[in-house]
């Protein structure tokens, strides 16, 4: 089980109601930041590209309904994803992201940094 990501129409950001981590394919992601599933694969390969994050962390493939297999990703690569590409979606996700790491009550700092080769999200 997966959840993703989506936002409707009052611009709102929402997660799946499942207890599983976010995985999502390129489409979704696409689908999501309002861009192509090339801009997305793209922005996979560059980030992949810098060794910062390992494939076996962020890339999956699974079996989806009707038999289908596809690459999934995980919100560790998302993020990223979001700060490389620039598009009214990405911009409220990331808001999305800022706000949720600002306002949680947590017994730890987080600090995001973000360059225009990677980010990484320090805990």
């Amino acid at each position: 089980m997966r959840r993703i990501i989506t936002i409707d129409e009052a611009d709102n950001l929402h997660l799946s109601e499942s207890k599983a981590e976010v995985w999502m394919t390129a489409g979704e992601l696409a689908e999501l930041f309002h861009v192509t599933a090339a801009a997305v694969n793209s922005e996979i390969k560059s980030i992949r590209k810098t060794g910062v994050l390992n494939d076996y962390e962020v890339c999956k493939y699974i079996s989806l309904e009707k038999g289908c297999s596809v690459d999934v990703y995980s919100f560790e690569i998302i993020i990223p994803i979001a700060f490389q590409l620039n598009t009214y979606y990405t911009h409220l996700f990331r808001k999305w992201i800022m706000k949720k790491i600002l306002t949680e009550k947590r017994d730890s700092a987080y600090m995001l940094i973000v360059n225009e080769k990677s980010s990484t999200f320090l805990n």
